[in-house]
């Protein structure tokens, strides 16, 4: 792979940077994380910055067998030659990957271990609401949305030694060095997002890629207040692009890209206020072009899906949550049977031919007549199926295991765990009636999550001993072992499932601008069954992300 349509050659240019996201080329190229940072530091700075993503096995032994070490896809060059190894960290599921592309660049696995050609080693992306599992594999995390300081860590770059590096590094906002760094990192938040254009020139993949289409981003952040939710808390505030700058986006991307689909980007695009402009004016651009939005939420998509669903096929997503009104309450999710009702009608009247629901077992406060209500629900929407879909539309529901994550309102509450998690699977498979389709999240997955998402100082170690025994690719079923990580739980005296105990570690390296006091009352108002409303339409709830240089003034 290499020298595709867009790809950035800037021969002589330093600082080298190499972008990688650990998984896959088909993975990873199509991130809109590292298709952001590329062009930026590309088109923006004096930097040249390559890419790199994690060999299958078969041919990661290969290389080994062969000597041959991990190279950028736009040099060809050794990424162990670059000044700055750059990580997009999606998800905890791929830190073995992250070592597994250490080893075979040639770079040495702990920080402490690596000298002066060494590249520094920084990561970022959402898991670094916890970088613990990781701080010895790394030099420096960057916290949050790197827009506005990429140009500094440039200017690091060009200091003379490994110390001055990372001392420069430390100094930069949001950054975060193990070690060095003597208070935590205060997440980032890209300021400009509004008045700044989409990528416009995106990497063209040579191969068919997980999300072959061409993406704007039309807002960031989420404020609909899910408890569970890391994302919505994480990349608070909300933060929306005009209606002109998107469409002009989409048109230009589709003169660069070929693609006949524009994808309208967001944690949740129906909640874009200009979504049904937006999509009206971006299908004048061409005949017959698609207009997707990706993420829906059950609440706004009824109003919405009328304005794009006409003559869409092929399956869409809605994610309830939870079986009962009740415990939707509790996790702050809102929606009432009525509402999802009206979604799906709307859902299987415009078009769609699939319709695919998504819940969660193990959440906090979670009894067996709410894992039975996963069940009726999925009937309910069966029966709409065949009474608006005319028995074309089919049904099929997706469940997860719950895992808490850091910075939410229910980071402290405790893991379901194994035992209770398969009885509910069971408990589910038995409710549900036939014809409906329900497809279970690995538990030993959730397992693996669950321990690392949470994990404290000396979790590396389980990291690590997990890869020595085979850990790799354990996002993908293939791959995924569960019986190298209890193996390796054994070895280095941890149990998974568990948390890194209180108080959480990751306050001590991560400052996510969210008030402890407000994660605590949201909590109790989970435990009550309170609802919180969205704070775009109500009163502010004072998270504490709206203070200081951010403002309230980015709220769309």
């Amino acid at each position: 792979m290499g020298g595709e349509f867009n790809a950035r050659v800037k021969p002589g240019a330093t600082p080298r940077i190499v972008l990688s996201y650990p998984d896959v080329y088909e993975i990873g190229v199509s991130n809109p994380a590292l298709q952001i940072l590329y062009a930026r530091l590309n088109d923006t700075t004096p930097a040249w910055a390559e890419r790199a993503y994690c060999p299958w096995p078969d041919l990661a032994d290969r290389m080994r067998d062969s000597v041959v070490r991990l190279w950028t896809l736009e040099s060809f060059a050794p990424v162990r030659a670059c000044d700055l190894w750059g990580f997009t960290l999606p998800h905890e599921l791929c830190y073995t990957n992250v070592l597994e592309m250490l080893d075979l660049a040639g770079v040495p696995l702990h920080a402490v271990e690596r000298a002066g050609e060494d590249p520094v080693v920084l990561g970022g992306g959402p898991a670094v609401a916890n970088p613990w599992p990781l701080a010895p594999f790394f030099d420096a995390f960057f916290v949050g949305e790197a827009e506005e300081h990429l140009d500094a860590v440039v200017d690091a770059l060009g200091r003379d030694g490994r110390v001055a590096r990372l001392r420069a590094l430390a100094a930069v906002p949001g950054v975060w060095v193990p070690g060095r760094s003597d208070r935590p990192a205060v997440r980032q938040v890209f300021t400009g997002f509004s008045t700044s254009d989409p990528v416009l020139q995106p990497i063209v993949p040579v191969l068919e890629a997980v999300h072959d289409r061409a993406v704007v981003e039309v807002m960031r952040g989420c404020t609909a207040g899910c408890r569970f939710c890391q994302a919505g808390m994480w990349y608070r505030p909300v933060r929306e692009r005009p209606v002109e700058r998107v469409v002009a986006a989409a048109g230009r991307l589709l003169h660069e890209t070929g693609c006949d689909e524009v994808s309208l980007l967001s944690l949740s695009s129906c909640d874009y206020g200009g979504v049904a402009e937006a999509v009206a004016r971006i299908r004048e651009l061409r005949p017959g072009l698609r207009v997707s939005l990706p993420s829906l939420r059950i609440d706004s998509a009824a109003e919405k899906l009328g304005l794009f669903a006409a003559g869409q096929r092929g399956s869409l997503t809605l994610a309830p949550e939870a079986g009962t009104q009740d415990l939707r309450d509790a996790i702050n999710k809102g929606i009432d049977e009525a509402q999802f009702d009206e979604a799906v009608r709307a859902a299987l009247a415009g078009g769609f031919t699939g319709l695919k629901l998504y819940f969660m077992i193990g959440l906090p406060g979670e009894t067996d007549d709410d894992v039975r209500g996963i069940a009726r629900m999925a009937d309910h929407a069966t029966r709409i199926a065949r009474e608006v879909g005319r028995g074309r539309a089919r049904v099929t529901v997706s469940v997860s295991s719950y895992v808490p994550k850091p910075h939410t309102p229910f980071e402290l509450e405790q893991f379901a765990g194994e035992q209770t998690l398969r009885r509910r699977q069971r408990l589910l498979r038995e409710a549900t009636p036939r014809g409906v389709r329900v497809a279970f999240h690995d538990v030993g997955v959730s397992l693996v999550e669950a321990t690392l998402a949470r994990g404290g100082p000396g979790s590396d170690r389980l990291v690590e001993e997990a890869w020595r025994r085979g850990a790799r690719f354990d996002g993908w079923s293939e791959h995924f072992d569960v019986r190298r990580w209890q193996a390796a739980a054994a070895a280095t005296g941890m149990a998974l499932g568990e948390a890194g105990g209180e108080p959480p570690a990751w306050r001590d390296a991560v400052d996510a601008r969210l008030d402890a006091r407000f994660l605590a009352d949201e909590r109790d108002r989970g435990r009550a069954g309170r609802l919180t409303e969205d704070c775009r339409d109500g009163a502010c709830g004072a998270c504490g992300v709206c203070a200081g240089e951010v403002g309230m003034d980015l709220l769309a």
